[in-house]
Order: C-alpha cells, then structure tokens, then sequence
C-alpha cells in the first residue's frame, strides 16, 4: 500500500479541487518545513493565515477574497485542500447561523 494511498485519499475528499476565495483552507508542505517557512511561503501567496496545524508543516489559511485556492498555490505546497464541505452537517450548521 505505502505512501501514496492516503495521499490519494486526501485528494479524494470533498474540496479538494479549487474553490473561490474566502473559503478556509489546509496548506501542506514538506514535513521538513519549518513553521516559520510555512507561514512566510503562505503569506507571500497572498493567503491570510488563521492558525497553524497540528503538525509544523501544516497551515490553515484563507485565500484573499475572489481568488481561487490553487491560483496563488504557496511555493512548495504539497496539497491544498478546501475545509468547505469536510464537517458534513455540521457545515449547514454554521451558514445557518452566519446568516
């Protein structure tokens, strides 16, 4: 099995193709990345940084608005992927009370 199965799952997830601007999103870089790196690379692109992840590597962003996610790709990111869509029902939730 390996490595490239749970990469292609990630892939596979809902949001993982582009999305328009504003929705949050997980920016992975190469694991030996530093923090510091991570969120230079991803502010250069012009993303706004909400926290970082769990691990190093591992960036919550949000792209500026109107600008999709894989248009200003940071350099060296291994996988974007759209937080939109990955909290099921609770996402109905939270626009709900957005609105």
């Amino acid at each position: 099995m390996g490595f490239a199965s749970p990469l292609v799952a990630l892939a596979a997830l809902p949001g993982a193709q582009t999305q328009i601007g504003g929705t949050p999103a997980v920016i992975v870089f190469a694991p030996w990345v530093t923090a510091e790196d991570a969120v230079s690379r991803t502010l250069s692109a012009g993303h706004r940084v909400l926290r970082s992840g769990r691990f190093a590597s591992i960036v919550i962003a949000a792209p500026a608005p109107g600008q999709a996610l894989s248009a200003a790709r940071p350099q060296g990111a291994i996988l974007l992927v759209a937080l939109g869509g990955l909290a099921g029902c609770l996402d109905a939730v939270a626009s709900q009370a957005a609105s």
